[in-house]
């Protein structure tokens, strides 16, 4: 990939540790589908180091880096070049200590945080006007095109279970007609991505649950990759649920103190939840797919461009 720069006259680079990239490294299905269309979309530079940076800085304007410290190097930008350099951010709660004082001191222009009200919850003075909302999104191609039929109404359960940031799903997972399985996407992958949405489009019901910790208030990808799969999104109130537009007429929706009388309401009624799963997908399919999020970034990058989201 450097050799290639010294031939691009783009003036767009991807900041990401390629390495991790192409050992595919990443714990959810978005991020590496959002890198592959994003080089396919503009054909950036690809800079995986500060040397790379400093060799080629003068020529780019504009900047997507992964998430600096995980899946891209940490950059020292140069100010005076008034580069357009947005950052992707996930989990806001495990960078408290440095993240703010880097985007501040390097003078990037927009932190594209998967979450909303967590973030704030972790740096309650960040400046807005830095702060882009770039929610998890599904890839075009996984989106399911089966007809949503009714089955036998099994409600089922999987992820992570070890961690602090689980007590609800593990509650869940102990609760009367709640199938569970053990794989995951960090702690036991078991699918290829192809095959992950397939398994997922034969349940008609799929929980997503994390935690009780308002620090782990977190719509994570399952909330997405449920509900394009056909399936009813049975999910836990999160803070950013309706900024994301979940409500009760495209997922069922949940808290402790209701989910096994909601669950019980809903094997009883699983024929009326057909028309909610249905707009549960409509919702992924006019909101939240990778497509909208290239597009949002292309109106960062070039304002006079429309977001979808």
């Amino acid at each position: 990939m450097f050799l290639k720069n010294f031939m691009q006259k783009t003036d767009v680079a991807l900041v990401i540790d390629w390495q991790f990239h192409k050992k595919r490294k990443w714990v959810s299905i978005f991020a590496p589908y959002l890198v592959d269309v994003f080089i396919e979309s503009f054909d950036p530079l690809i800079i995986s180091s500060q040397l790379e940076y400093e060799l080629f800085k003068k020529q780019i304007k504009f900047i997507l880096s992964m998430e600096p410290g995980w899946a891209a190097p940490r950059l020292s930008y140069d100010a005076r070049l008034k580069q357009t350099i947005c950052v992707m951010a996930s989990d806001p709660h495990n960078k408290t200590d440095w993240f703010q004082d880097y985007v501040i001191e390097n003078d990037i222009s927009y932190v594209l945080s998967q979450y909303h009200s967590p973030f704030f919850y972790h740096f309650p003075h960040f400046p807005t006007e830095r702060f882009v909302h770039f929610p998890w999104a599904v890839p075009d191609h996984y989106i399911s095109s089966k007809d949503i039929i009714a089955r036998d109404g099994k409600v089922v359960i999987f992820g992570a279970q070890h961690g602090n940031a689980y007590d609800v799903r593990n509650w869940c997972r102990e609760q009367g007609g709640v199938v569970s399985y053990e794989n995951s996407g960090v702690e036991n992958r078991t699918f290829s991505d192809q095959d992950y949405f397939s398994w997922l489009a034969g349940f008609d019901a799929v929980v997503a649950a994390g935690s009780s910790d308002p620090q782990y208030d977190l719509v994570t990808p399952k909330y997405f990759e449920i509900p394009a799969s056909g399936a009813l999104l049975v999910g836990q109130q999160c803070s950013d649920l309706e900024r994301l537009g979940f409500n009760d007429n495209n997922a069922l929706l949940f808290t402790a103190e209701d989910f096994i009388s909601k669950l019980d309401f809903y094997r009883k009624n699983i024929d009326k939840y057909l028309q909610v799963r249905r707009n549960g997908l409509d919702l992924i399919k006019q909101r939240h797919l990778l497509s909208h999020r290239i597009k949002h970034i292309e109106s960062l990058f070039w304002p006079s461009v429309t977001p979808s989201e």
